[in-house]
């Protein structure tokens, strides 16, 4: 068996061999078709397979495609087997010598590292104990060598095993691109953090054979790009680059307000709790003027709408009723949310949509996810009206914290827990101003972690909900 499968493998690089020796171009200057390794399949892959393509037809020359690993087509665009690749890290040429880069900025993209928040915390290359990423990919070998990682590594043979070796847990994390993460959906995974490592930018390379196309193929994508078209294909795959502040000196703002629903111990109205002492510790340095706004949830959530403040603390990622980005680092753990009624009846009536009456809560959040469609749902302005209102029976049920009970029930409710914690995260808008105040936010709040600050701020208990406490050094 075992033989027969190395023969098969044999074969089929025996045939991609003859495959390439056939489509492999005249070094002429009349060839019409170059080749490279498929790209991977994705929104960025397929927007850069387009400028090319087209910026090549104005050369009177198309692209053809073959399957193979990253490693491999690396030795083969270097032995010129193939015609180069269709977008690498620039210096490339160092190891490889006889690729030679089109010096158009193609893409520009980050590699990130991606965990489990409950696992690692802020999840940094420190902090995990294994990872995994796919074999031939020098943005992460570069990174992994800068921060001396010396624990155990896996190389996959592409992204969809990289994924599965991640979602099966056999690795703790994975090292990958900004745009693949957000292809894999591990963005909008409340528990996954997505830590920036690296900033590159991505160029096109040919061998060197096809060298004299390298300067009237760059004039024409300075063309495309000057006239929009590169960042119109960009724009019509879905695609569009951020890069994260580094911040080499802290940034200015003049002013910056602050929003938040009341909080005990953590969002009073005089500008006390601990969520407001991390607020001012990090953005007051930065600014002459920093105003925190308690309100109710609801108006604190429309503020941010309607752009009266900076930003909202206190929301969570995927939260239908917000318009804005989420901060990539949380900075605590809200509580396992649950239904609450009457009697069991109600209860299964609510699970199956078809409660009558109005399921109550909070407004600002918004709950209707959670069940199945038909449902009434009813927004109050605090968690003791929907209490209150359930046991007048105006209600048929509640979605809240256990925390939120009110102290006056005699008879237990009925509950079932609707999802377990999630993160909770400063929530900002998202134009140039909003990322730059997000970025040193997650910058200085990592920091504040390792470094040891935070205690100064979070007590033992909330930096154990947040799990931020397996980032803190220990006590000397």
């Amino acid at each position: 068996m075992l033989r027969h499968k190395i023969r098969a493998t044999r074969f089929r690089w025996m045939f991609i061999g003859l495959l390439l020796l056939a489509v492999q171009p005249s070094v002429s200057a009349k060839q019409s078709t170059l080749t490279f390794r498929a790209p991977d399949p994705g929104p960025v892959g397929d927007a850069v397979t387009e400028i090319l393509e087209e910026a090549y037809q104005q050369l009177g020359i198309s692209l053809q495609y073959v399957d193979m690993p990253r490693n491999r087509s690396l030795v083969e665009a270097n032995n010129g087997r193939i015609s180069g690749e269709l977008g690498r890290l620039p210096d490339l040429e160092a190891s490889y010598t006889n690729l030679k880069r089109v010096p158009f900025e193609l893409f520009a993209f980050e590699t990130v590292l991606v965990a489990d928040r409950r696992v690692c915390g802020l999840c940094t290359l420190d902090d995990i104990e294994n990872a995994a990423f796919v074999g031939g990919m020098q943005t992460v070998l570069a990174a992994l060598e800068e921060a001396n990682f010396n624990k155990p590594t896996v190389q996959t043979v592409d992204i969809n095993q990289l994924h599965l070796m991640f979602s099966n847990k056999r690795v703790q994390a994975v090292l990958l691109n900004d745009f693949e993460a957000r292809q894999l959906g591990y963005y909008q995974q409340p528990h996954l953090i997505v830590t920036p490592i690296r900033q590159q930018l991505g160029y096109h390379y040919l061998h060197q054979q096809h060298a004299h196309l390298i300067e009237p193929l760059n004039d024409i994508l300075e063309a495309m790009h000057e006239r929009g078209r590169v960042t119109e294909i960009y724009q019509n795959h879905g695609v569009r680059f951020q890069r994260t502040n580094t911040f080499e000196k802290p940034p200015y703002f003049s002013q910056i307000s602050a929003t938040a629903g009341l909080w005990r111990t953590l969002t009073h109205v005089d500008g006390s709790g601990r969520y407001w002492q991390l607020v001012k510790r990090i953005f007051e340095p930065v600014t002459d003027s920093l105003t925190l706004n308690t309100n109710s949830y609801q108006r604190a959530v429309l503020g941010l709408n309607e752009q009266r403040f900076d930003f909202l603390v206190g929301g969570v990622k995927n939260q239908v009723t917000l318009q804005g980005v989420e901060s990539l680092t949380h900075f605590d753990y809200d509580r396992d949310l649950y239904a609450f009624t009457m009697d069991q009846n109600a209860m299964d009536a609510l699970l199956n949509g078809e409660l009558k009456q109005p399921v109550c809560y909070v407004a600002g959040y918004g709950y209707h996810a959670l069940f199945k469609e038909g449902l009434i749902f009813y927004q109050a302005d605090s968690s003791l009206d929907c209490f209150a209102m359930l046991d007048m029976g105006r209600m048929g049920a509640v979605v809240n914290y256990r925390e939120n009970m009110p102290d006056w029930i005699t008879t237990p409710y009925v509950q079932y827990k609707l999802r377990d914690a999630v993160p909770v995260h400063l929530i900002f808008h998202d134009n140039p101003r909003g990322r730059e105040l997000r970025d040193w936010f997650d910058y200085r709040l990592r920091q504040l972690v390792k470094n040891g600050e935070i205690k100064e701020i979070f007590s033992d208990t909330m930096l154990e909900r947040s799990h931020l406490i397996k980032n803190v050094p220990p006590k000397p």
